[in-house]
Order: structure tokens, then C-alpha cells, then sequence
């Protein structure tokens, strides 16, 4: 049986093409369809002469793209059957866009290429293509849009991100650049300009073209990350604030805010503030390696060894000599009395360098007293 979310997406379309079929007499030929591929293209369990070696997730993506297939096929079909208004094809090529179904989308815009302007349906072959991953013939399209209507801003960004996609980053600043002289208020200009300097470590100018961005539109995430992020690496913290401070005060919620905000206040020394907001970042992204990393320098630096250790032993998987962590780690089990680990740890420490055993003697002074009791106790 095909998913649901295919009879889903099927159902939504129908609510604004009624003349779509009912999606139960779809269900026949859509999983008519799947068996046929799943006969054709067998999983794991089909193909064991073939040693195809799947794991969950493969097996769950050949899945996805059987069902992807059997989808397209029947819904061509269908689609090729219907009388559409301009508005019905615009809500269909949209809809399938957005659902990463770039074939049927196309196979729309062709049947019904004669509700299209060349313009816009040069315009739609392009945005299909990119998607696709075609970007030659996604630059040939949005050439020939811009050929026919130079003073659409959109078509100068989509060509943008073509150029990016092919490689060339002063063809797309070029092409971001022509957007906004075609409309100085076009706000995807200077976002893509703010995004495009970031990227290639221009902060000055990202920050420049994130101010530009807000004085057009207050509501876009986009130009806070950018210009939050920007401030932070030109070490202007102050103007990091700013721009967190900005983002409350206009309701703007993201968690990568959440993570800017932790950085500048570390960056700033509002350690606990810091801690509380790295804290509320990681349990939705747990897995940020450089996010952990300044959780835990702000938990040495407060000393909180109570919660310290587990940080440290998630670094220490990916960096298992690491002398910072280490020293920290025995400094953890020092201070809340584990003086068994604490001694097991200054060894690995002392093989990597002999000042620890300097530089921490009276602690472990204290260890071997410590340890030294427990045995005459024990005895």
C-alpha cells in the first residue's frame, strides 16, 4: 500500500481542482504501480544475490523514491487529462514545487503551457531545472526570461543562485546586484547579497546589506541570523547585541538566534545567561560539536563540576587526547571526590605533559591522602 502521505498530497490538490478524480479511484493504479516497481527495483530482502547491503535508512529512501515513482507516473496521467484556469495551474506547478515533485511539475507547465506567457513559462522550466540539479539548462531558461523581461528582480536572483549552484560567485553577486538596481526595493537582493558576502567571509559588507535588508522588512529570521552572525565574527559584540536585542523586541524566534544569542553573551562574559540559552539550543540540537564545546568552557569557567563530566566525555570522543578536557575532567572528579578517576586521569595527563604534576601537586597531595585513608579504613 502506497503512504499516506501521497493520499494526502493528492487530496489537497484536489480541494482546489475538483476536477481531479476521487482519491479512492486514484488508490487502484497508485499501488498497482508500486507493486509493479517494487518487482522491478527489489529491496534488500529481493536482492540478497545482488549483495546489495541497505541499512534502515536506505531501505527507507528506496521506499520513498518507489512510491515517489509510482506517484508521478499515475498523477501524469491525470494531470494531462485536465482543463485548468491560470489560477488552478499556478496553485498545481507550486504545490508540486514545494513537494519536490519537479517532473510532474513540468509536465503541467508543458500541457498547459498555453495558459503561460513565454516569459513565465521559460521562468517555470527554470525553476524546475535548478531544481533537478540541471543548472546549465536552468541558466539557459532564466537567460532567455531575463531576455524578455529585464525588469523582473526575482528572474536576476533565481539566474543568481543558478551561478552560485554552477560555481561562479561573481557572476551570482553580479546577477543579486542587477536585482536590486532593476528594483532598489526588492529585499531578496540584499539578503542574497548579505548571505553571498558571508559566506565568502566579507563581513563588513554582509553586515552592510543585512542593515539594508532590515530598513526594507523587519520580519525576515534570515537577516538577523546574517547580520548577528557577521557582527559576532568582525568581534563587534556590542552590535551583535544589538541585533539579538532586535530580534525580541520584533517577536523574531528561531533557535540559530537562540545559539547567537549564547555565543554573544559567552563573547561578552554574561556567563550564566550564556549557559541558559547554549542549554536550550542543545536540547534541540544536541549533536552541535562547537556549540557543546562552549557549553562546557562556560561550565569550567563557573565551575560547575557537579554537570560538567558529561560534556566532557562527549568531547573527549572526538578528541580523546585533548589536554584542555582532560585537565578539566580531573579537575571534575577532584572536586566532587572521585579521587580513584581523578588519579587515572592525572596519569594519562602526566604521559602528555609532566607540568600537570607541577602545576596541580597539592591536589594531588590531597588524592593520595585521601586514597591513602580509604585504605587504612578499609584495613
Amino acid at each position: 500500500m502506497i503512504s499516506s502521505k501521497w493520499i494526502e498530497l493528492y487530496q489537497y490538490l484536489k480541494g482546489q481542482i475538483e476536477q481531479l478524480p476521487e482519491s479512492t479511484d486514484v488508490l487502484i493504479p497508485l499501488n498497482e504501480r508500486l507493486l509493479f516497481l517494487e518487482v522491478q527495483f527489489p529491496k534488500k530482502q529481493h536482492r540478497q544475490h545482488a549483495n546489495w547491503n541497505f541499512d534502515e535508512t536506505q531501505e527507507q529512501s528506496h521506499a520513498d523514491w518507489l512510491e515517489h515513482e509510482a506517484f508521478t507516473f499515475v498523477m501524469s496521467d491525470e494531470i494531462a487529462r485536465l482543463e485548468l484556469n491560470p489560477t488552478q495551474l499556478k496553485f498545481l506547478f507550486e504545490t508540486l514545487m514545494a513537494a519536490q515533485m519537479c517532473q510532474l511539475a513540468m509536465v503541467a507547465i508543458n500541457k498547459h503551457k498555453h495558459l503561460l506567457t513565454e516569459n513565465e513559462f521559460k521562468t517555470s522550466c527554470g525553476l524546475v531545472y535548478q531544481q533537478l540539479g540541471d543548472y546549465d539548462m536552468a541558466k539557459s531558461m532564466f537567460e532567455e526570461s531575463i531576455a524578455l523581461n529585464a525588469s523582473n528582480p526575482l528572474l536576476h536572483c533565481h539566474l543568481g543562485f543558478t551561478h552560485l549552484y554552477l560555481g561562479d560567485s561573481e557572476l551570482a553577486e553580479e546577477s543579486f546586484k542587477q536585482s536590486i538596481t532593476t528594483d532598489p526595493a526588492f529585499i531578496g537582493g540584499y539578503q542574497n547579497l548579505a548571505g553571498l558576502y558571508y559566506q565568502e567571509g566579507k563581513f563588513d559588507l554582509a553586515a552592510q546589506y543585512a542593515e539594508q535588508a532590515y530598513s526594507k522588512d523587519q520580519s525576515l529570521i534570515s537577516t538577523y541570523i546574517t547580520a548577528t552572525s557577521s557582527y559576532l565574527a568582525l568581534g563587534a559584540n556590542d552590535q551583535a547585541d544589538h541585533w539579538i536585542t532586535r530580534a525580541f523586541d520584533n517577536n523574531i524566534s528561531s533557535i540559530e538566534l537562540v545559539r547567537l544569542a549564547g555565543i554573544c553573551a559567552y563573547q561578552q562574559g554574561r556567563l550564566e545567561e550564556a549557559l541558559e540559552a547554549l542549554d536550550q539550543y542543545l536540547n534541540v540540537t544536541p549533536n552541535n560539536f562547537d556549540v557543546l564545546n562552549i557549553r562546557t568552557h562556560i561550565k569550567a569557567d563557573l565551575k560547575r563540576y557537579d554537570d560538567l563530566e558529561p560534556d566532557l566525555q562527549q568531547l573527549l570522543i572526538f578528541e580523546p587526547h585533548d589536554e584542555w578536557c582532560l585537565e578539566q575532567l580531573f579537575l571534575c572528579y577532584f572536586h566532587t571526590k572521585q579521587w580513584g578517576l581523578a588519579q587515572q586521569i592525572m596519569v594519562d595527563l602526566s604521559k602528555l605533559s609532566a607540568h600537570y604534576k607541577i602545576t596541580h601537586r597539592a591536589l594531588i597531595n590531597t588524592i593520595n591522602k585521601k586514597l591513602s585513608l580509604d585504605v587504612v579504613e578499609l584495613n
